[in-house]
C-alpha cells in the first residue's frame, strides 16, 4: 500500500467518478481501482459506494479520509525537519507583512539570510492585520508581521515593538518645525490617511469626535507607497508609525513629528506564528533575524522620541 493512496481516495470523493479521478490524477482507471481495493483490503472495509450522483465516500471512507489529511500534513512537516538536517542548503519560509514593514524591517532581515543562506527561498505577501492571522491559522503562512494584530488565542507571540504614530510630512511643510501637533493644528493642511477598514483610521477619527473637531483628509488611502509619494511631494501630512518612514527621515526626505496625547494611537508590531505549529529551522532563523531588527529599530525609535520631546 502506498501513501498516495489515500489522497486518491479523496480525489474520488471530491469528483464523484473512478474515471474523472484518474484522468486528474495522471493513472488509469484500472491502476487507480486496484490501489482502492488495497486500502479497502488493509482496513478491512469498504471506502467507497456508488449512488445515483456517483461515488462517493462511505462512513469508513471518511474517517480514513479525514485521519489520511492529518497524517500527511504531518509527513510534510517531517520532510521540512529533514531537509532542515541538511544544513538550510533548502527552503521556503512564507511570511505575511504589513506594507509599513517591508523596507525597514523584512528587506534587511531577507538581504542578509540571503548571503547567509542562498539556498533558502522566501515568500513574501503584503496584507491586512486580520489576514495575516488568518493565515497563519490556516497554515498558509509561517510567519506574520503587522501592527494592530489580531487578538487570537491560535497565534503566538514571537516578538513586539512598542509603535509611536507620528506626524510625517516633507521638511519643507509649514508644521515641519514644531514640536508637536495637536488636532487644532490640523484643519487648514492637506492630509492622508486610510479608510475606515483600518484600525489606525478608527481611532484617529475617535479623537477627532471626542474633540469636537471636523476634518476634510483630501486623500484617503491605505496604500503605503502612494501615501510616502504624497509626503515627499510636499502634499499631505500622514500618520504612520515612525519606523515604516526610517529610511526617509535618516536621509533628510521626511521627517517625523511627535502628536500630542489626543492623537496618540498605542498599538505595537507583531511578529507572530501559529501556536500549533512548530518553526522549521529557517523560519526559526527569519524569525531571530526579523527580531533582531525590531529591538534595534526600537532603540532608534526612543531615540528619535527623546530628539522630537527636546
Amino acid at each position: 500500500m502506498h501513501m498516495r493512496a489515500f489522497d486518491y481516495l479523496r480525489v474520488i470523493a471530491e469528483i464523484g467518478s473512478l474515471r474523472g479521478a484518474a484522468q486528474k490524477i495522471g493513472i488509469t482507471a484500472t491502476a487507480l481501482s486496484r490501489q482502492i481495493e488495497h486500502l479497502e483490503y488493509y482496513f478491512r472495509v469498504k471506502l467507497l459506494e456508488r449512488d445515483q450522483r456517483g461515488i462517493r465516500l462511505t462512513p469508513a471512507g471518511n474517517i480514513v479520509v479525514e485521519t489520511a489529511e492529518k497524517v500527511l500534513h504531518e509527513l510534510d512537516n517531517t520532510q521540512k525537519r529533514v531537509d532542515d538536517l541538511k544544513g538550510l542548503r533548502s527552503g521556503l519560509v512564507n511570511i505575511r507583512v504589513s506594507s509599513s514593514t517591508l523596507t525597514t524591517m523584512v528587506a534587511p532581515a531577507l538581504l542578509s539570510l540571503n548571503d547567509e543562506y542562498p539556498g533558502l527561498r522566501f515568500l513574501v505577501e503584503v496584507s491586512s492585520a486580520p489576514l495575516v492571522g488568518e493565515a497563519l491559522v490556516a497554515g498558509k503562512a509561517d510567519l506574520g508581521l503587522t501592527i494592530f494584530a489580531p487578538d487570537l488565542s491560535e497565534l503566538t507571540l514571537c516578538k513586539r515593538l512598542p509603535v509611536v504614530h507620528c506626524a510625517i510630512m516633507a521638511p519643507s511643510h509649514p508644521l515641519s518645525n514644531n514640536t508637536m501637533i495637536s488636532l487644532h493644528d490640523l484643519p487648514h493642511h492637506t492630509l492622508s490617511i486610510p479608510n475606515s477598514a483600518y484600525f489606525v483610521r478608527r481611532a484617529f477619527d475617535r479623537a477627532v469626535k471626542s474633540n469636537g473637531i471636523s476634518l476634510d483628509p483630501v486623500f484617503i488611502t491605505g496604500a503605503f507607497e502612494l501615501q510616502i509619494e504624497l509626503a515627499l511631494c510636499g502634499r499631505a501630512i500622514l500618520f504612520l508609525p515612525e519606523f515604516s518612514c526610517h529610511n526617509y527621515i535618516m536621509n533628510g526626505q521626511l521627517c517625523a513629528v511627535s502628536l500630542a496625547h489626543d492623537l496618540q494611537v498605542p498599538t505595537s508590531l507583531d511578529l507572530l506564528k501559529a501556536s500549533h505549529k512548530p518553526l522549521s529551522t529557517a523560519a526559526r532563523i527569519v524569525s531571530t533575524r526579523i527580531g533582531e531588527i525590531m529591538t534595534k529599530m526600537g532603540s532608534n525609535q526612543i531615540a528619535s522620541t527623546r530628539a522630537l520631546s527636546l
